[in-house]
């Protein structure tokens, strides 16, 4: 293992690891034992690397960035998929720099193009006794240098490269990623969520169609997905026009 410094709002450290089980767990393990919020758990390769609902998330080493951030953010619990949606945002953005692409966002945690998933967000945390955020992990994947060959039979899901002819240096994909959440996730403490809000909006690939809301692959409700609320929860109105709001659970829509 190799330690480095990066000096955005993410100071603390870097943690570079050759293999982990999953950049999550690690992240989770330093954070109960007072790792600072800013440090970043990076790794070549994860053994058993997780996306939502528990999916495997294939981790192979040297064609993509897989790496977790502690924060230690002081909002109230009801605010933490705030978190989930400013990284989305970071992503999107700081791709979409990278490569002159159009990258959009399907709620709530995957980066799109061309209607595959590119990114994936995995965020956990643990709660204080007084109802506040102690430590939240977000865990992000990126598909950088990935053939067709490394997709396989997977036809949801494309790479930098496969977007691009280019390939891309991991480091160069970090800077970009963090330097972008670190002006973000200042102005979410200091200013609130309203203009995060608006980026996500402008970037959805989501608002508009017609989604299933699922939980733990059981559809539990259908609409068109017409907004995001103030705290992340997204907003779905059903055929008989009665509207609910999520903030759990997955969706699948026919394009994004």
């Amino acid at each position: 293992m190799k330690m480095a410094e990066t000096g955005t709002i993410l100071h603390n450290q870097i943690q570079y690891y050759e293999e982990l089980a999953s950049t999550n767990l690690k992240a989770l393990e330093l954070a109960k034992q007072g790792a600072a919020g800013g440090t970043v758990v990076v790794a070549v390769r994860q053994t058993a690397g997780r996306g939502r609902m528990r999916r495997k998330w294939e981790s192979p080493e040297g064609k993509g960035l897989w790496f977790s951030m502690i924060l230690r953010p002081t909002i109230a619990a009801e605010y933490c998929a705030q978190i989930t949606l400013l990284a989305a945002v970071a992503a999107a953005q700081a791709l979409q720099r990278l490569t002159d692409k159009n990258f959009s966002i399907k709620w709530p945690n995957d980066i799109m193009l061309d209607g595959k998933k590119i990114c994936g967000i995995l965020a956990e945390m643990a709660l204080a006794a007084d109802g506040s955020i102690e430590y939240a992990v977000v865990g992000i994947g990126i598909n950088i240098n990935m053939s067709s060959e490394d997709f396989g039979a997977l036809l949801t899901a494309t790479s930098l490269y496969l977007a691009t002819g280019i390939e891309y240096e991991h480091e160069q994909v970090l800077k970009a990623f963090l330097d972008e959440f670190s002006l973000l996730y200042s102005h979410w403490h200091s200013c609130g969520f309203a203009s995060i809000r608006q980026a996500w909006l402008a970037n959805s690939c989501t608002l508009g169609q017609k989604v299933i809301v699922k939980d733990n692959d059981t559809e539990i409700y259908s609409g068109i997905a017409e907004d995001m609320d103030d705290y992340g929860s997204l907003l779905v109105r059903n055929a008989a026009g009665k509207i609910e709001s999520f903030d759990f659970g997955e969706i699948s829509i026919r394009s994004c």
